[in-house]
């Protein structure tokens, strides 16, 4: 039996088969979530100073944003395979436009890699007292994102840097001969 959706024929059968294929993508998106809540929960408990608190809490909703994406795009990819759409080529079209907009925002793609890198590896934290060997500034990390962050000196002049451009940062809040 078919069925006839805007001038095309989709067979029931195909409908159910992507239906199920759907609900189990579903249930999988929704056990990875509940698994990356829990622990994400887990490592930011009692003991976990706010730095780390808010660390945790960055890494949880990018990690939390690139499953919902992929669900997403996944149950698009369904949808249009029942409605007769060609996504082999689809998916072929895609792969060359994710390497054209790469090209285009790929220092933006540094800064987003090195600001995961800051994050997970801990490098520095709001509150650290830096020294940039670039250039000599000074001063008091105030903010780290993704992409930037701003370190504000005594004198009360903030210095953005992009993520992907900072090296050799001395961390004076720290010492490691204890």
């Amino acid at each position: 039996m078919n069925l006839d959706f805007f001038g095309t024929e989709i067979s029931v059968k195909k409908l159910i088969d992507s239906a199920l294929y759907i609900l189990f993508v579903l249930a999988v998106y929704l056990i990875l979530k509940r698994i990356l809540k829990i622990t994400f929960n887990k490592a930011g408990g009692k003991k976990a100073s706010p730095a780390q608190k808010q660390r945790i809490k960055t890494i949880s909703q990018m990690l939390s944003s690139i499953l919902r994406y992929l669900f997403l795009i996944i149950v698009l990819l369904v949808i249009l395979s029942i409605l007769g759409v060609n996504v082999t080529s689809l998916l072929a079209g895609l792969g060359i436009l994710t390497a054209v907009v790469g090209l285009a925002f790929q220092d933006m793609i540094k800064d987003f890699i090195a600001g995961i890198a800051i994050i997970a590896e801990n490098q520095f934290s709001v509150g650290d007292t830096v020294i940039a060997q670039a250039d000599g500034f000074k001063g008091t990390v105030t903010n780290i994102g993704l992409k930037t962050t701003e370190v504000t000196s005594d004198k009360g002049e903030v210095k953005i840097m992009a993520n992907h451009n900072i090296d050799g940062l001395i961390n004076c809040s720290r010492n490691k001969l204890s």
